[in-house]
């Protein structure tokens, strides 16, 4: 099946391309994209930096690729590509999170995974992202959502660098000048950075909103979408267990009328066995994100 964000259409239950992952020799084929937006006229700007599933051939050589996949937000995209025309975009990520977390600051360096980690001219800072660098999910994950091994060998910091400069930076410079473009239409913006998660145990709510703990979006956003969650009937919570990761510490700034909010979406509600998704459900859920979107864009 073949489809593109401005005709989008569902099948009663389909599997689709996003839900296969590709190896590919040029790294270019993974920069992330700006869809949409050609005339921009949003104060919302959609990131999804989660749902890639293309992996460099090289890097994957002596990778787990079945253990990275785990990792991936299966499904995060194609929620919102219905969603995409000329005057709303998105920020997609098409490199895995397997290869580069752009939710985790450069900084984010794991000693565990790196060669010549002892050798560096200058030692990792320690941050608040160490509990997640100990847990080995830094800006490289070192490990699966399985917690198994990724590599088969460290790598090099400059392998590391490299993956930072081909997707990394550009990912959050594509969302900084598109924030920037749409303050100068809009008195205030939202990105509404979009994830999808596992069910666990203890059970979690189908919708997890995460304003980094008020610190990346005012109560005004928070309340609207909270409001939108109880008129679609979904469980929720905020920020807990995910408040938030390094998208929305970076580019959330309330005081510059610049808000940030995660959605973490329930992979249970739309994700059945063997990869196959109920459209009906991704439908609901397109309906809920556009719905903010109406929402926050009659306050801006």
């Amino acid at each position: 099946m073949s489809f593109s964000a401005n005709n989008f259409l569902f099948d009663d239950v389909f599997r689709t391309p996003s839900l296969d992952a590709f190896a590919v020799e040029d790294p270019t084929l993974l920069n992330p994209q700006k869809l949409g937006g050609e005339n921009l006229n949003s104060p919302v700007i959609l990131s999804v930096p989660h749902g890639g599933n293309f992996y460099p051939a090289k890097m994957v050589e002596y990778a787990d690729l079945k253990e990275m996949r785990t990792l991936e937000d299966v499904g995060s995209d194609i929620i919102i590509f219905p969603l995409i025309d000329l005057e709303q975009c998105a920020i997609i990520a098409n490199c895995s999170r397997a290869i580069i977390d752009v939710n985790r600051p450069e900084t984010a360096l794991d000693p565990k995974l790196l060669s010549n980690a002892d050798n560096r001219n200058e030692p990792i800072p320690k941050n608040r992202w160490q509990r997640y660098i100990n847990s080995g999910y830094g800006v490289t994950p070192r490990l699966s959502s399985r917690r198994n091994p990724l590599y088969k060998k460290a790598l090099p910091m400059s392998a590391i660098q490299e993956r930072i400069n081909y997707w990394h930076k550009p990912y959050h410079q594509l969302i900084s000048q598109t924030v920037s473009q749409a303050q100068k239409l809009f008195t205030k913006t939202l990105l509404l950075d979009i994830h999808s998660m596992p069910q666990s145990s203890p059970k979690l709510p189908d919708i997890v909103i995460g304003n980094f703990n008020g610190l990346s979006a005012s109560m005004e956003f928070t309340n609207l979408i909270i409001k939108v969650i109880n008129q679609f009937g979904f469980t929720f919570s905020i920020n807990t267990p995910y408040a938030g990761g390094f998208i929305t510490e970076c580019h959330g700034k309330p005081n510059e009328n610049r808000h940030a909010v995660q959605i973490e979406i329930n992979r249970e509600l739309y994700l059945k066995e063997n990869y196959t998704i109920s459209s009906k459900a991704v439908s609901k859920l397109t309906d809920f994100i556009e719905k903010i979107i109406k929402s926050v864009t009659l306050i801006c």
